[in-house]
C-alpha cells in the first residue's frame, strides 16, 4: 500500500467508524468494508490492515438475536404478499434492522418496487390486506411499536433512480445495507444498477452489489396497459389528497412514494 493510498483510506475508515458511532453501531470486519464511506474501492485485506494499525476494535460476526426474529418476521410477511399480490416484484429490508442493529422496539421497514403502472393499485390494495389480516403496522402521527411493519418506501419499476435532491450518503448508505427478501424480475439488480451515484459516498459497498450483471433481458419492462394506467391514475389521486396536509419533505408521485424524510 503506497503512502497517499494510506492516507485515504484511514480518512475513510474514520469517517465510517465516526458515522456508525451516531448509531450506537460497532462494526464488524465485513460490515466496515461494507458501509466504507469513500468515493474509491478498497480491498478488504487493506482496510485490515489499516484497522489493526490504528488499534480500532471490531468484533467478530455475531449474530444478533433480535435482527434474527425481525428478519424472519418481515420474510414470512413478503411470503404471504408474494402470493396475493403478483405484481409486487420486490420486498426489501431496510432502516435498523437492514443496519443489523435493531433495538427490540423498532418497527421494520420496507422497501417495494412494482410492475409499471401498479403502484397505487397495490398499495391501496396493500392496505386493505393488512388491515383486514390485523398486521401490525406504522400509523401515521402514532408511537411506534415493537416489529410493526413500515411500507415506507415504494417505487414503480419503470422509475428506479432515486433523485438528485435525495442522493445523498444516508441513501447510499441505505441502498447498500437493503436487504431483499422477495426478487422479482432482477429488480433488486436493477434498482442497484439505476442509482450508481451511490458510488460517490460507498464505492466499495456499491461494487460489492454489481457481481450480477443484468442483460437487456432481465431488465425488459412490459408494454404498458392502458386499464391499468387508468386505474392507477384513478387510485392515485384519493390517496394523494388524503396525505396531502401531512406531506412535508416526503417525495409522493404517480411513480414513487419515499414516506420518509431524508
Amino acid at each position: 500500500m503506497d503512502k497517499i493510498n494510506k492516507v485515504e483510506i484511514l480518512e475513510a475508515i474514520t469517517k465510517t467508524i465516526k458515522y456508525s458511532q451516531k448509531y450506537k453501531c460497532q462494526l464488524t470486519l465485513d460490515q466496515l468494508h461494507q458501509r466504507l464511506i469513500s468515493p474509491d474501492v478498497f480491498k478488504k485485506e487493506e482496510i485490515k490492515k489499516t484497522v489493526l494499525s490504528i488499534k480500532y476494535q471490531v468484533l467478530g460476526i455475531e449474530k444478533n438475536k433480535i435482527f434474527e426474529e425481525k428478519l424472519e418476521k418481515a420474510k414470512e410477511l413478503a411470503t404471504k404478499i408474494a402470493k396475493k399480490f403478483p405484481d409486487i416484484l420486490f420486498i426489501g429490508i431496510s432502516g435498523s434492522v437492514a443496519a443489523g442493529y435493531p433495538k427490540k422496539d423498532d418497527d421494520i421497514d420496507l422497501f417495494l418496487i412494482t410492475k409499471k403502472n401498479c403502484l397505487w393499485i397495490n398499495r391501496f390494495r396493500l392496505r386493505l390486506f393488512i388491515y383486514i389480516n390485523r398486521i401490525p403496522h406504522r400509523k401515521f402521527n402514532k408511537q411506534q411499536k415493537p416489529d410493526q411493519f413500515c411500507f415506507n418506501i415504494w417505487m414503480d419499476e419503470q422509475n428506479l433512480t432515486i433523485n438528485n435532491q435525495k442522493q445523498n450518503l444516508k441513501n447510499a448508505m441505505d441502498l447498500v445495507l437493503l436487504i431483499p427478501i422477495l426478487n422479482k424480475n432482477y429488480s433488486y439488480e436493477r434498482l442497484i444498477k439505476a442509482n450508481d451515484w451511490a458510488k460517490k459516498y460507498v464505492a466499495t459497498g456499491y461494487m460489492r452489489l454489481l457481481r450480477h450483471k443484468v442483460s437487456r433481458n432481465d431488465t425488459k419492462i412490459n408494454k404498458t396497459n392502458f386499464k391499468n394506467l387508468m386505474v392507477n391514475w384513478l387510485v392515485f389521486w384519493p390517496q394523494y389528497w388524503y396525505m396531502k396536509k401531512k406531506i412535508k419533505s416526503e417525495e409522493i408521485n404517480l411513480y414513487r412514494a419515499f414516506f420518509h424524510q431524508k
